[in-house]
């Protein structure tokens, strides 16, 4: 029976906010990162070989933190609607789920485990309550936060006891607890600009002897670990921070480390020193409002990753002068893909080049909106809803009005715009070959190497045009039951698959313009994406397509046995946007979590 192996996961880089801090968390022990993106937490290794998702939460992710004691591999993580979530995992068997806890009425902002794992400390917003210490198994509260009238940014609990926490605010407070159970024990409102928001607060490894705090005031306050007493401004006159500081953490040098690390909006990196005041090593990317450093973690002695307001982890090295290594990626839901080479597109216009490791793809941001089809042929075409057609990132058409549907077969692209316009454009070129009117609005199309297909919105009818001067040929009699949402040609046009928006596909016989089967009805959710496997040799059958729908399911449906199918359920949270074959082996899907999954298909 043939079947689908899932083989390797490209996973996504952290979700953004401007003028917010992203937090990270590093794992020693496995080289691995962890963050939130879209409705997933993720746990990748900085080297791409491992990629874990956990898909437990129903609102985006907000915070993930791996717990602190050696050995163990339980993490939590914390959303938007302010659901606090614990669970365990393993690079082969993923991640599950342990226990869940509703802590806040708003999003969660941070979360800190105790030095002995069982602790922790929620904080965020809510509409009287920004923040508790519960027990991770249990939820039963170990103490409250208080002293705050505004939402907390962040906590950190002294990884050592006698057991001692800080709390920093929108309201310019940083606070501090003593405990277990964790009580109130005193604030300080002066050292911070008033006014000003108080983004992220860290106590040095081991025993605690400080603890730092940074702002939006480009401040940076020094604290006694252990009573919570203000020791000094950290300040370096030579080296003045030109931007609200995001982000702080130690390097860690055992229990007397005097080494932290700051991320700020003036696109820098800097290392100081706790006891000169001086900032020892910098590191500063060009001066624009992607390269903005608004999360950051130490990842070892010596070894600082930061992230960019464009998602982008950079990986810095203490002694050089350059990042040794730069991860870029999706963060946003992807709505396009195309293979050899593999280039995919997400909702917010941004291209993601491949290479054959897959370990260092690089993005491209020059559309604006959604990416609507990707052709990579002899370059890379796409075509957006910001109403333009390029060519590797320059303009080679502008739509005088929104294109909605399109595909392509390497060699040219099909465009349908709410206009009720089809145009066929060179792939390679930009030029347009061919354009025609239609009676009705086009809510799906298909280009193959001598037709385009083209379905209806409204009357739910499939239409066939020539490809070389789109003239209408001929209409299939048996229309769609919904609306048209996918379609796709089969490898030599003989057959034409027709998903709806209620998850049904009709497979047409094109030479006979009939229905050759309306058995392939197994989604429950719209059809996003068909893609027929590739055939090798003129006498091979086309046999099986691939279907991809919103309803998270990724199946193969075979022509020869229609009712005999190969199931991946819940591939994708939130639905597969996009699937396509590399060859007659690897399939690739991608979805709204801003993951691309590839497949092994395996007719053993």
């Amino acid at each position: 029976m043939p079947s689908l192996e899932l083989q390797r996961v490209l996973g996504p880089i952290p979700s953004t906010q401007r003028n917010f801090s992203s937090k990270l968390s590093f794992n020693v022990d496995a080289n691995c990162i962890a963050f939130g993106c879209g409705k997933s937490a993720f746990i990748r290794s900085l080297d791409g070989d491992v990629c874990v998702q956990f898909t437990g939460h129903g609102a985006n992710v907000s915070v993930v933190k791996f717990a602190p004691c050696k050995g163990s591999n339980y993490v939590c993580s914390g959303d938007e609607q302010g659901k606090v979530m614990v669970w365990s995992w393993t690079p082969e068997e993923g991640a599950t789920l342990k226990n869940e806890f509703q802590v806040l009425a708003g999003a969660v902002s941070d979360i800190s485990w105790d030095v002995e794992g069982k602790r922790l400390c929620v904080v965020g917003d809510g509409r009287d309550n920004f923040g508790a210490f519960i027990s991770w198994d249990t939820g039963n509260s170990l103490g409250e936060v208080g002293g705050h009238s505004k939402k907390v940014n962040a906590c950190h609990i002294k990884q050592s006891r006698p057991m001692r926490c800080f709390t920093v605010g929108d309201d310019g407070a940083v606070v501090f607890y003593q405990g277990p159970p964790f009580r109130f024990a005193g604030s300080d409102r002066t050292h911070h600009e008033q006014g000003k928001f108080i983004r992220d607060v860290a106590f040095s490894p081991g025993i605690g002897t400080y603890a730092v705090t940074v702002g939006s005031d480009r401040r940076i306050c020094c604290f006694d670990g252990k009573t919570g007493e203000f020791l000094k401004h950290v300040e370096d006159p030579e080296d003045p921070v030109d931007g609200g500081i995001f982000a702080v953490d130690w390097l860690q040098h055992g229990d007397e480390s005097t080494k932290f690390v700051t991320a700020s909006a003036d696109a820098a990196i800097r290392v100081w020193d706790i006891k000169t005041g001086k900032v020892i090593q910098k590191w500063v990317l060009s001066r624009e409002l992607a390269n903005q450093q608004v999360g950051i973690v130490a990842a070892g002695p010596d070894t600082v990753v930061s992230v960019s307001l464009d998602g982008a982890l950079n990986v810095f090295q203490v002694g050089q002068e350059m990042s040794v290594q730069r991860i870029e990626g999706h963060n946003k839901g992807i709505t396009a893909i195309a293979t050899n080479p593999l280039v995919s597109g997400s909702y917010d216009g941004r291209l993601v080049k491949w290479d054959d490791t897959t370990k260092n793809p690089k993005m491209t941001n020059s559309h604006s909106n959604l990416i609507v089809t990707i052709d990579t042929g002899d370059s890379v075409s796409s075509v957006s809803w910001d109403d333009t057609l390029q060519v590797n990132g320059s303009v080679k058409h502008e739509f005088p009005c929104q294109p909605m549907v399109a595909s392509s077969n390497q060699s040219a692209i099909a465009v349908a715009t709410v206009d009720n316009e089809i145009q066929l454009f060179h792939a390679t070129t930009g030029e347009l070959i061919a354009s025609t009117s239609v009676l009705g609005a086009v809510s799906a199309i298909s280009l193959g190497n001598e037709l385009v297909a083209v379905g209806y919105d409204k009357t739910n009818m499939i239409e066939i045009f020539k490809a070389s001067n789109l003239s209408p040929q001929f209409k299939f009699e048996h229309k769609l039951q919904a609306t048209p949402s996918c379609l796709s040609f089969s490898p030599s046009e003989a057959y034409l698959a027709a998903g709806d928006v209620m998850g049904k596909i009709i497979l047409y016989d094109v030479s006979s313009k009939t229905v050759k089967t309306t058995r392939w009805s197994f989604h429950t959710g719209r059809i996003n994406s068909m893609a027929w496997r590739p055939v090798t040799g003129i006498d091979e059958e086309e046999d099986y397509v691939a279907t991809a729908s919103l309803d998270t399911n990724l199946f193969v449906y075979s022509v020869k046995r229609p009712m005999k199918i190969i199931k991946q359920l819940n591939v994708h949270k939130d639905g597969i946007s996009a699937t396509a074959w590399s060859d007659q082996r690897h399939l690739f899907s991608a979805g709204a979590d801003a993951c691309i999954k590839e497949w092994e298909f395996d007719l053993n």
